[in-house]
């Protein structure tokens, strides 16, 4: 059999056939011929072969050039006109939407309180005050709580206090300044007793204070602040004992370039006591403070300067000059954690006033003289972390000349005398304090304190405590409920007590330590009205701070309070 191929390239188109199929039906034919008769094998080939050839052809493509440029005739001109175009105003027929003001919500500044709770206690309260005016601020404030009976023989512990305060300010455009007359009176009764040796003579004790000052400061931001303030004062108690207290207190500070600044602080107090029979007493003090305020290096500022006291009190000891150092450093450890430590000395300040608010149950013609702070050393480390704890934590050591402490007088022992250490007192802190608040509903703070004490001339830091933890914390429940707690405890006062009063012999006795709870509720009805609960002394703890005075047991006072 043959084969039959075709071939096609470049043109040429050579044809080969070769007729198989007459083969394959010459096969068929003998094999029907052997039924019929023997035919002849025969093979025909046909065989074409032809070859077709194009000529080459050549193609020329030739550019056609460009035809010569002819001018136009006439040539043609250009001419330009002015057209003025005018369209009419436009009227829109919408108008754009305007929204509606807010109306300024009331504010209730202005308040009443009032309330009533066991021993015979009321509670009245209010302030008035101006509202949303920019370029001043005035205002009336009032306050009485009372108690009518106390923890020995009812009537015979009696106390009470009462504040009127008037005020006003006025804000300019690059300064502000302010004024204020106030009248203030505490009272309370020597109800201090031991049993079996003497009983309290249940007279009374009533100190009055009657006040004046103004201010100024400035308001824009500038290069050179300042606030300077000042005030007179006149104290009277029910002991023929009377205080004037003239006091000017000057805040101030230049900057220089960047952190860089000069800071100048100074304060004076004219202090004339009258007491009987010796007459009156007139103490100054008057002190200076500048320093230099400058950053070396990154994130280390320094502070540098002299603490300047010029004094007249009558013990010897004391000079009528003093100088003391003002060194603080403080460095950034981070953003929001620093590390600071200090070398300083001042001389603090004593008087019947600060005396009277502090012990109330003080004797006639008390010793006063002024502290001399000859050299304190101070460092710490305080920040934040995460923007809702806060942490300050560190230590104070400190050399204290004429530091005065409470011992109960020898011949009325209900009373107190005010005793001085002449000598060196050393006194070491020692604390820590932590602090939580979280998008106003939550806040917490606790505080703990270590003191130690190493007196020269007196036996003992009589009435001073050793330690005291203090925890403060509030609760904003749906803003209709509000919760506050607190708690105080304290302990390490040493006293000296009577042992005979016959031969009068006493000995050194450690006060047994204090501890207070006390709980605030209060439920706003509205934006006008809310009641509260308050609950002091929940332990029901009579301790005492002074010796023989113990304090109030459980004490509950309930009220109201009305916002206009």
């Amino acid at each position: 059999m043959e084969k039959i191929a075709h071939v096609f390239c470049r043109g040429v188109y050579p044809v080969r056939v070769t007729l198989a199929v007459l083969s394959f039906f010459v096969l068929i034919g003998n094999a029907q011929a052997q039924d019929q008769g023997e035919i002849e094998k025969v093979e025909i080939q046909i065989v074409k072969d032809k070859q077709i050839v194009l000529p080459r052809v050549d193609r020329n493509f030739e550019k056609v050039p460009p035809r010569p440029s002819e001018p136009i005739k006439p040539e043609i001109t250009y001419s330009f006109k002015k057209v003025d175009f005018t369209t009419p105003d436009y009227s829109p027929s919408i108008r754009p939407l305007k929204l509606k003001t807010e109306p300024i919500r009331k504010l209730y500044g202005n308040y009443v309180r009032v309330g009533y709770g066991n021993y015979a206690s009321p509670l009245i309260e209010g302030s008035l005050s101006s509202k949303r005016d920019r370029n001043k601020y005035y205002g009336l404030k009032v306050s009485h709580h009372s108690f009518g009976s106390g923890p020995v023989d009812g009537e015979s512990s009696s106390s009470g206090s009462t504040a009127v305060k008037v005020f006003g300010n006025t804000f300019g455009k690059s300064f502000s300044s302010g004024a204020f007359v106030s009248f203030e009176n505490w009272n309370n009764k020597f109800y201090g007793t031991l049993p079996g040796v003497f009983k309290g003579d249940a007279s009374a004790q009533s100190y009055t204070v009657y006040s004046v000052g103004a201010s100024v400061s400035n308001l824009t931001s500038s290069d050179f602040e300042y606030k300077l303030v000042g005030g007179l004062s006149y104290l009277t108690d029910r002991l023929s004992s009377s205080e004037n207290e003239i006091n000017l207190n000057l805040t101030s500070a230049y900057k220089l370039k960047k952190s860089n600044r000069i800071n100048l602080n100074a304060d004076y107090f004219l202090m004339a006591r009258t007491f009987e029979p010796q007459g009156t007493r007139s103490r100054h003090l008057l002190k200076i403070r500048p320093s230099y305020q400058f950053s070396p290096i990154e994130n280390l500022t320094l502070t540098v300067g002299v603490n300047t006291a010029f004094q007249n009190d009558t013990l010897g000891n004391v000079k009528s000059v003093n100088l003391y150092p003002n060194l603080l450093a403080n460095y950034e450890l981070s953003r929001s954690i620093q590390i600071y430590a200090g070398l300083t000395g001042d001389m603090d300040k004593v008087s019947l006033h600060s005396l009277s608010r502090e012990n109330s149950w003080i004797r006639q013609n008390v010793l006063l003289n002024h502290t001399n702070r000859t050299v304190e050393f101070l460092g710490g480390l305080k920040g934040e972390l995460g923007g809702k704890v806060a942490f300050h934590t560190g230590f104070g050591a400190a050399n204290l000349k004429n530091l005065y402490f409470y011992q109960n007088d020898i011949t009325k022992a209900q009373q107190f005398a005010v005793v001085v250490d002449q000598g060196n007192t050393q006194r070491v802190n020692l604390f820590a304090e932590l602090g939580y608040s979280a998008a106003e509903k939550v806040r917490a703070s606790v505080r703990g304190d270590y003191f130690g004490y190493s007196t020269d001339k007196i036996k003992e830091a009589w009435h001073r405590p050793t330690y005291r933890i203090g925890f403060q914390a509030s609760y904003n429940l749906y803003n209709k409920i509000l919760l506050d707690a607190d708690f105080i405890l304290q302990g390490g006062m040493k006293a000296l007590s009577i042992d005979d009063p016959i031969i009068e012999t006493y000995k050194a006795i450690t006060i047994s330590e204090a501890t207070d709870l006390n709980l605030k509720v209060s439920y706003l009805v509205s934006d006008q009205f809310s009641f509260f609960i308050k609950a002091n002394n929940i332990l029901d703890n009579q301790y005492q701070v002074y010796l023989y005075y113990p304090v109030r047991g459980f004490q509950a006072l309930a009220g109201l309070t009305w916002s206009f």
